[in-house]
């Protein structure tokens, strides 16, 4: 009987409950309203923030027509005298990342979470696989970052990675 429980166990666990397959949790990390909801609770689940008070319902933008359900061709539409397109402001970081310079005041190097283990080198090394600084500190966050650091990639603790700097962004004034 003992046996049948570990197996049992041992099953459940080789489900990858949250491995990124399950629907329910594919969504967490897309930068969405729903996506930062299911961050909010899981914060909360593990005693580290409050509990979100509503679940935002995302709607699609424009449901598909019967016509692309079923691979019709759409109609073109007639061709238009050229506009030029009006000039587009680069934005140096993605809205989430303004948004977490704001809330975090602490100066990069300021322990204000809780590590346990990891080193520098180990971070250095994870650091080399993202291709920018905001890539890292993105991906630190969709992960659960600040409150938990699932990548070993804030082992001081102040909430910022790969040498990501919220000072600037929090004197452009955005």
């Amino acid at each position: 009987m003992r046996n049948l429980a570990i197996l049992a166990v041992l099953g459940l666990a080789a489900c990858g409950e949250n491995t990124g397959w399950n629907p329910n949790y594919s969504a967490m990390h897309n930068g969405s309203p729903y996506a930062e909801y299911l961050q909010a609770r899981e914060v909360a689940l593990h005693g580290k923030g409050p509990v979100p008070t509503a679940i935002p319902v995302q709607l699609p933008a424009q449901a598909p027509t019967a016509a692309d359900i079923a691979g019709t061709p759409a109609k073109k539409q007639p061709a238009q005298a050229a506009v030029p397109a009006a000039p587009v402001r680069a934005q140096a970081a993605p809205p989430s990342l303004l948004r977490y310079a704001q809330q975090e005041t602490q100066a990069p190097g300021t322990r204000k979470y809780q590590r346990s283990g990891g080193s520098e080198s180990a971070a250095a090394r994870a650091c080399r696989s993202y291709g920018s600084a905001d890539a890292a500190q993105s991906a630190f966050i969709a992960a659960g970052g600040p409150v938990i650091d699932p990548g070993g990639l804030d082992p001081d603790g102040d909430g910022f990675v790969c040498g990501w700097d919220p000072r600037p962004l929090r004197q452009s004034g955005l």
